[in-house]
């Protein structure tokens, strides 16, 4: 009985070390499982970070006055649906109003911005023009002030040039 044991025990003992053996020598069985563990980390870290990304874009959005409630639903781990942005006119019109920098990055920007500041540089201009031309006339109608000053003082009319009296 005690041979018989010591072969069963033998022969354990040597199944045991040729899984170990097995196991040691073929990475691709040690590695699944930790492939497994590394792929959900991955997709967990993916998203997460889609997650915090449509959360941002979304609050910076319902910071624009009356934008908050045309927001697209959206699942959870799901990117911010620019599509969905694009067909709503009354959200896109906003954003690109409001915070251009946010159209221009979610891919719905329109010229409006730009064509905004155009606009206030051309007021500025026209602005800085007429100032121009407002001093211009301010410094001819000083002069021709002190010409009429002059001349009625050497008693000559400033319009004809001659003599007082005559």
């Amino acid at each position: 009985m005690k041979p018989k044991g010591i072969v069963i025990l033998w022969m354990m003992t040597f199944l045991i070390l040729q899984s170990v053996h097995s196991v040691t020598r073929n990475p691709v069985a040690v590695q699944s499982m930790f492939d497994l563990d590394q792929e959900v980390t991955r997709a967990h870290q993916s998203v997460t970070e889609i997650e915090s990304q449509s959360r941002a874009i979304e609050d910076r959005i319902r910071k624009i006055d009356g934008a908050a409630r045309l927001l697209p639903a959206r699942a959870y781990g799901k990117p911010f649906d620019t599509a969905a942005l694009a067909k709503s006119l009354t959200l896109r019109s906003l954003i690109a109003k409001k915070d251009p920098q946010l159209a221009s990055y979610l891919g719905v920007g329109s010229d409006l911005a730009m064509r905004e500041e155009e606009e206030r540089e051309a007021r500025r201009l026209r602005a800085q023009a007429l100032g121009l031309k407002t001093e211009q006339i301010r410094q001819k109608n000083a002069a021709a002030a002190l010409h009429r000053e002059r001349s009625f003082g050497a008693g000559i009319n400033p319009l004809t040039g001659r003599r007082l009296g005559q």
